[in-house]
């Protein structure tokens, strides 16, 4: 039997991670002597590499004794009754829910206070009160025993969902499937989740995968509210959730994350909001961060726009109190730097439709003065112990540092920066060239915001409108997944140079694809087959889900295999996977399959 050995001072911190993660074996009693405790396990999962003073042992342990609900309800119910008792439920947080066969209905609420007396960790038990139905899949229940709420925190694969399971379809029991999928995603995939619900799909992957980017889209609102929630609740950064129909929203992923420039206050975002961007990215006049009256506003204003679904870029002011700001120079001669970075971080941690904060290398005009490669290193070194990277975008800039194309791979693999903003025209500058394969090396390593913006190699001026400069951008279109169009207008409050160029570059721009696509709607997902072989990559994998009797398999094989020949696409059925038991002899079945 597997156990873990674990010092009695490390014992409370063990446990609880145990528990949150589904691995303490609660069938079994711990054991303790005068130095060690002795937990009951499921399996090791890397739990010496968590705690490197545990041991695994095979210790015999106790079951433990608990009354069975038989032991509860033998007195309460008669013989038949009985054989009509519930002996598989489901579990979602800490609310049980039951399936009351006919002829136990008058006794039902007996049943439920009985499971709630037999499970110390459930606080209400509701029943089934009609079947999934409708568009959303939802089930109508009724509160038998216990806390009457339908609201609930379910623990499963490291993450907390929260959820109303009477508004929101959600099944437990596909807790092993999220984990199979979650172990087969590779580092820096594109990952497409249709049908994402309140977000387990996308919670488990963003939390235990190194995939780049993972995208969700849900119809039903409600659904889709808690799906945002526990992002936040789970603390998670590349995911991108959208409500509405996969149809609709499918064609126009990619789109949303290019934006366009503005000034925060009103009078210079109206005209963009015209446009219904999704995305704007504030540049920040000198002084606006020094104040805090003028901070709070920003922050308002941030707010405002979140209520729209609008996110939010922010870009450096060139100074702060006087001085020109970087992170060149020394730590002594930094301070200014930092203070501005620690408000522009504030601003970023306080609003969730903030991306990040793009911040320079060197100070205005890219001035060498001062400059010292150890003075930056040491100041991102500072940066991460201060907790200030996670939202810090690194612009490339003319010169050394951060200019050439090596000197941003070295810095890449030297620091521990997570984000940067590249700017085509400053890639340029320090360059005299650029081609699809350059950029694609540099956002293989990192997550790239860009700013999009042409130059001409033979002119002094810093840049200048897409289609006029020595860049084809219709080559870069399809590898710029997020990024502002910079381009300078006549009128900033107008910005038709701007707007226009937008506009160009969203009618270039093909629609997002994915390298893998999972479609967990077991009902009628063969509708949209079509839709996700549009949204995959050559090479790329999709997850198909279907309810089939046991015998009938081969059927899923036949839609996709039609859906294929439909698109003209070739495809390679990897393996057919039971992801749990519908009905006798009927078992929602995943088909992982690759499009060649």
């Amino acid at each position: 039997m597997l156990s873990l050995k674990v010092p009695l001072k490390k014992a409370e911190q063990v446990k609880k991670y145990l528990i949150n993660n589904n691995l303490f074996d609660k069938e079994r009693v711990f054991e303790k002597n005068k130095n060690f405790i002795y937990f009951p396990i499921l399996e090791k999962n890397n739990l010496k590499k968590k705690f490197s003073f545990v041991d695994f042992t095979n210790k015999e342990l106790k079951k433990v004794k608990k009354e069975s609900i038989t032991d509860l309800l033998n007195k309460k119910l008669t013989k038949e009754e009985l054989s009509l008792v519930p002996s598989a439920f489901d579990v979602i947080g800490d609310i049980i829910i039951l399936e009351i066969k006919p002829g136990l209905e008058k006794k039902e609420k007996i049943v439920a206070e009985a499971f709630l007396k037999l499970n110390k960790n459930i606080k209400t038990v509701a029943k089934k009160s009609g079947i999934h139905k409708g568009v959303f899949r939802t089930q109508k229940l009724k509160v038998l025993a216990g806390e009457k709420t339908k609201e609930t925190i379910h623990i499963e694969n490291n993450v907390r969902i929260k959820l109303d399971v009477e508004k929101v379809y959600f099944s437990p029991r596909l807790s092993n499937e999220r984990k199979r999928i979650m172990k087969i995603v590779k580092p820096n995939e594109s990952v497409l989740v249709m049908f994402s619900g309140c977000g387990p799909y996308p919670a488990v992957l963003s939390k235990n995968t190194n995939a780049k980017e993972i995208y969700g889209v849900e119809i039903n609102p409600t659904a889709h509210k808690y799906a945002v929630e526990n992002i936040k609740l789970n603390k998670l950064r590349n995911v991108e959730l959208f409500l509405g129909d996969v149809n609709e929203i499918l064609p126009e992923l990619g789109k949303e994350m290019i934006s366009l420039k503005s000034r925060w206050q009103k009078k210079y975002i109206h005209p963009k909001l015209k446009q219904n961007p999704k995305l704007i990215e504030f540049y920040m006049p000198e002084k606006d961060m020094e104040s805090e009256k003028t901070l709070l506003k920003i922050d308002k204003t941030i707010k405002e726009l979140s209520k729209k679904q609008i996110k939010i870029m922010i870009h450096m002011p060139f100074s702060y109190k006087g001085e020109y700001i970087g992170l060149s120079k020394n730590k002594n001669n930094s301070k200014k730097s930092f203070e501005c970075i620690k408000r522009l971080d504030w601003l970023s941690k306080n609003n969730s439709n903030v991306i990040g904060f793009v911040f320079h290398p060197l100070g205005e005009n890219f001035n060498l003065e001062n400059y010292s490669e150890k003075y930056f290193f040491e100041n991102l070194d500072y940066l991460e112990k201060q907790n200030l990277l996670d939202n810090l975008y690194l612009e490339n800039c003319p010169g050394p540092i951060f200019g050439s194309n090596k000197d941003i791979l070295n810095v890449i693999k030297k620091s521990k920066l997570r984000h940067m903003c590249f700017d085509f025209a400053h890639y340029m500058i320090s360059n005299k060239k650029i081609s699809v394969k350059d950029y694609k090396n540099i956002s293989s390593e990192i997550d790239v915001y860009s700013h999009v913006v042409n130059h001409k190699l033979n002119n002094k001026e810093h840049c200048c409108r897409l289609r006029e400069g020595d860049i084809d951008f219709k080559e870069f279109a399809e590898h710029i997944d997020k990024g502002c169009i910079e381009v300078y207008s006549k009128s900033e409050i107008e910005a038709e140079e701007q707007i226009d160029d937008w506009k160009y570059f969203l009618s270039i721009k093909p629609r997002k694809k994915f390298d893998r696509i999972l479609m967990p709607l077991p009902k009628s997902a063969e509708d949209f087959l079509e839709l996700a072989l549009k949204s995959i990559k050559k090479q790329g994998i999709i997850h198909f889900y279907d309810f089939l009797n046991e015998n009938e398999f081969y059927k899923a094989k036949e839609k996709i295999i039609k859906a294929c020949k439909k698109a003209k696409k070739k495809c390679k059925i990897l393996r057919i996977v039971k992801c749990g038991q519908h009905a006798p002899h009927v078992f929602r079945i995943c088909v992982d399959f690759k499009v060649c």
